[in-house]
């Protein structure tokens, strides 16, 4: 089951998508920036993103594509819109090997055997709700590789410490460019036996210390996913070679959770 993506990212979250990830993590790069744009400089071929939000990763994946194609596919019309405008403010030779299209992991826009990459940072494959799911995107991303090609994946390994409910809490803080301050507040509610954490979202909008201004409120859902059960669902899904790293800088995985990030090789 795939999370309802479009119902998820409405346009209140998308535009405010970018602001929110860079208040958080300190900037528009987490350390993934150069893991992608790294393995799309190797790939030598047409190189798909999926799940790719506002651009934030497609427009240096394809700066870094060595003049090959680069498709980003994305479920959510808000957030396309924003990858859109992203893609028509960047440097026109870039810009223009840049193609936006509908579609999610179990549905790719895209024909058999025609990518030489396929890859999704920050976590977009886990809004696919169950392993049923997840191994059809998975067979979904193989069935679109060219023989001997890439898919990598980026997941958060889960940590049990973290994998409880959590009352809402103010996550970050920043100012817009109209000079108004921007709280945003989280809350979370995990089951532990589907593996799924849904997350409400709060936008709380003030002047100073003036009344509020905005008072928006969204959610979504995403399922984790244990290092040993996404091997399981590679090798059933086809992948004849994987490896998992614990981080960007392909370090290995360790006691203390961090990334899951993953890069497997089409048969061929």
């Amino acid at each position: 089951m795939l999370e309802p993506v479009e119902s998820a990212y409405r346009p209140e979250m998308s535009r405010r998508y970018d602001q929110d990830f860079e208040a958080i993590f300190g900037g528009a790069d987490r350390g993934d920036l150069e893991f992608f744009t790294s393995l799309a400089g190797l790939a030598e071929g047409p190189v798909c993103e999926v799940g790719a939000g506002t651009g934030r990763v497609l427009l240096p994946v394809a700066a870094a594509a060595a003049g090959a194609s680069v498709v980003g596919v994305e479920p959510s019309s808000a957030m396309r819109e924003v990858m859109l405008a992203r893609v028509g403010g960047a440097d026109p030779r870039v810009g223009a090997r840049i193609a936006v299209r509908d579609g999610s992991f179990t549905d790719l826009p895209l024909a058999d055997r025609s990518q030489a990459l396929v890859y999704s940072a920050f976590r977009s494959f886990q809004h696919v709700l169950d392993s049923d799911g997840q191994l059809a995107g998975l067979r979904e991303c193989l069935r679109v590789l060219r023989p001997g090609g890439t898919l990598a994946i980026d997941l958060f390994d889960p940590d049990y410490r973290l994998l409880h409910d959590t009352e809402p809490s103010v996550v970050a803080r920043y100012r817009r460019e109209d000079r108004a301050i921007v709280e945003r507040w989280d809350a979370r509610r995990v089951d532990r036996v589907s593996q799924r954490v849904d997350v409400d979202f709060r936008w709380v909008v003030r002047r100073g210390l003036g009344p509020v201004l905005e008072d928006v409120r969204a959610h979504y859902a995403i399922r984790y996913t244990f290092p040993h059960e996404l091997l399981h669902l590679l090798a059933r899904a086809g992948f004849p070679a994987v490896q998992l790293y614990g981080d960007y800088d392909r370090s290995p995985l360790g006691p203390t959770p961090r990334e899951l990030v993953v890069v497997a090789t089409a048969p061929g």
